[in-house]
């Protein structure tokens, strides 16, 4: 069983819903292996972009769904489109009310198997942390083209990477700002107990920071669940 949380803080208050989370269950079909369901953590990179991300984190999940394609091509056909609206505002605004942002897509495969595949598409500022057994990776956008928030330049490229999601396994999508609060022992520390107590914990840092956001996905045992 696969369990899903999220939190957003949005001018230092927290918000069951915010701009910067975006949830996209596939609800078009019964729980197969073929389901997809798709999170997002949209993230501003310049002053002036918040009022963009909940409109970039739909407009994501839309093109996503729009048509079938492998989960990389449709995770890049997405980001594209919205790399392309911000990129039309930029190019009709002044330099200081240009608008950017990083982004943290995961599309996850497998509604019904015990195992599901994990893609993720990240482009800075962006965070993420698997953690696997004893395992913790810390996962942030590396490739030269995907290091920038999209908006600015007119190429940028995901960074992709592939994970099986097995029982135990937590992957957990995260503001930048707000990962590079916690050491990877703290964060392997607050990812282990059961999911309902690691949002609290990720919320006593959260709420110290005007903006930020977290959506953990947990792969619990059928007992635990």
């Amino acid at each position: 069983m696969f369990w899903v949380g999220q939190f957003g803080v949005v001018d230092g208050k927290a918000q069951e819903e915010s701009p910067w989370v975006g949830l996209f269950p596939d609800t078009g079909r019964a729980r197969t292996e073929e389901t997809v369901d798709l999170f997002v953590v949209v993230e501003p990179a310049l002053p002036g972009s918040e009022d963009y991300c909940r409109d970039l984190s739909q407009a994501i999940g839309k093109q996503f769904r729009e048509r079938r394609l492998s989960l990389t091509g449709g995770i890049l056909r997405a980001l594209k489109a919205a790399h392309e609206n911000l990129r039309d505002w930029n190019r009709r605004s002044l330099k200081q009310h240009q608008v950017a942002a990083g982004v943290s897509c995961l599309a996850l495969r497998g509604g019904a198997a015990a195992t599901r595949e994990a893609y993720l598409g990240q482009v800075g500022p962006a965070a993420a942390v698997l953690l696997s057994g004893d395992s913790l990776v810390r996962l942030e956008p590396r490739l030269p083209d995907a290091v920038e928030p999209i908006g600015l330049h007119e190429e940028f490229w995901p960074d992709f990477s592939r994970h099986e999601i097995q029982e135990g396994d937590r992957l957990l999508l995260l503001s930048k700002g707000l990962a590079s609060t916690f050491s990877d022992e703290e964060l392997a520390e607050a990812l282990r107990p059961h999911p309902e107590d690691t949002l609290p914990v990720l919320y006593g840092r959260a709420k110290e920071m005007r903006h930020c956001a977290a959506i953990l996905v947990a792969a619990l045992a059928e007992a635990a669940a």
